[in-house]
């Protein structure tokens, strides 16, 4: 009698024109989770993180969202250490159920996630940290990069400098003792200036609590180096070239590094030590290529400054986005399927391409030179020529050694 009585409700309510629900139903929501570095020497690469992918999200939300479901974005600091990284992986995974994850910022944080990520079979998107052994001796399923690693971007680096700047090259490198910033960009640039026929004169790790520089200054004077290749990330890079500048050193050698040496945003403030420094990076705002013209634009305008290389979280959302619709599905045996070959067009530097083999991105790298605190572009690297060989499962440091290796 009751259920009869509400039909006829319920029925006298649309004759009348009533289109309503009775209940409205509470919005259907998929959590990501943001994990990078919120204070410390790494702060500007998780700041950054966070805005490109709150861009993303924003704009596919106001699109429907992916597969009829809202994303949420939940926060945690990566504290630039691998510990607190991996706890507050597990969080956002097992608390927060969370089905992508982006970062953590520094590659030995990234590095203890992905034993995480792995273990919860859970997708993971890096697009800042860039140790060698992400796509090699740590590579699972379910990790993804468009964040070039060290090894593309030394080969880049390397060929250039050897072509066009000089045959003696000093490097100089934060030596983390339990971690890889600095560590990687430097092996991996000695490694590649070597194999290309260039000659390393001398090599140095300075602790990562220093805060002077000026104990190596004379090595690297006697060295007789014409390129002095920095490994450094962060308010490190600022206070070294503060301290290279003022001690006459940026006039003595070229002075090179790869994309996270320092951010476009950190350039003005040391623009007349950093004046004619080389820096291999994906994407500068200065850059007058359409895409990143397009996609800075986009960014200055929701945040007020102009983008970086951590804007590469941005794409991250997309392609997870797009292998979620591919696969029908958020279940991560099937994403990360659908991620494998999948390939964008519109990303913050043009088309790019998942490579299947180890779940790089391949993508274009530029050669810069700061200029007024600027970064004037220069050549143009194919990622096809800078990515290599896949290295799934072998040691990407074979052969390696700190030595310096006399000419003959």
């Amino acid at each position: 009698m009751r259920r009869c009585i509400g039909l006829m409700l319920v029925q006298g309510l649309v004759s009348l024109g009533w289109t309503g629900s009775l209940a409205a139903s509470p919005p259907k929501i998929v959590k990501i989770g943001d994990l990078g570095s919120k204070v410390g020497v790494l702060e500007g690469y998780g700041k950054y993180q966070r805005m490109g992918l709150t861009l993303a999200v924003e704009e596919i939300n106001a699109k429907g969202g992916v597969l009829g479901h809202r994303i949420e974005i939940l926060s945690e600091d990566d504290e630039s250490r691998p510990a607190p990284a991996a706890r507050k992986a597990e969080k956002l995974i097992l608390q927060d159920g969370v089905k992508l994850l982006i970062g953590a910022v520094s590659s030995s944080a990234t590095m203890a996630v992905m034993d995480v990520t792995r273990k919860y079979k859970t997708i993971q998107w890096n697009s800042v940290a860039c140790a060698e052994f992400m796509r090699t001796t740590k590579f699972h399923k379910y990790y993804f990069s468009n964040q070039p690693d060290a090894r593309m971007q030394a080969r880049g680096v390397a060929t250039y400098i050897l072509e066009k700047v000089g045959t003696k090259a000093y490097v100089l490198y934060t030596d983390y003792a339990m971690g890889q910033v600095g560590v990687s960009d430097g092996r991996q640039f000695k490694m590649a200036f070597e194999k290309a026929g260039g000659q390393v004169v001398g090599a140095a790790g300075v602790p990562a609590d220093a805060r002077d520089f000026s104990p190596w200054f004379d090595a690297i004077d006697r060295s007789g180096a014409d390129v002095l290749f920095l490994a450094f990330s962060g308010t490190d890079s600022l206070r070294l070239m503060t301290q290279l500048h003022a001690f006459g050193m940026t006039k003595k050698c070229r002075l090179a590094g790869i994309d996270c040496f320092l951010l476009p945003q950190d350039l003005p403030a040391v623009a007349g030590p950093m004046e004619g420094f080389i820096q291999i990076t994906h994407f500068s705002p200065h850059d007058p290529d359409p895409n990143m013209k397009a996609f800075n634009d986009k960014f200055k305008t929701r945040w007020g400054v102009d983008a970086n290389i951590a804007a590469g979280a941005y794409d991250a959302v997309y392609f997870w986005k797009t292998a979620v619709e591919k696969a029908g599905s958020f279940d991560a045996d099937k994403v990360a399927e659908a991620h494998e070959g999948l390939c964008l067009e519109a990303t913050h530097t043009g088309r790019q391409c998942i490579r299947m083999a180890d779940h790089q991105v391949v993508m274009d790298l530029r050669l810069y030179r700061v200029q007024q605190g600027k970064s004037v572009p220069g050549a143009r690297i194919a990622g096809s020529d800078a990515i290599g060989e896949p290295l799934v499962g072998k040691n990407p440091l074979a052969g390696f050694t700190w030595d310096i290796k006399q000419k003959r």
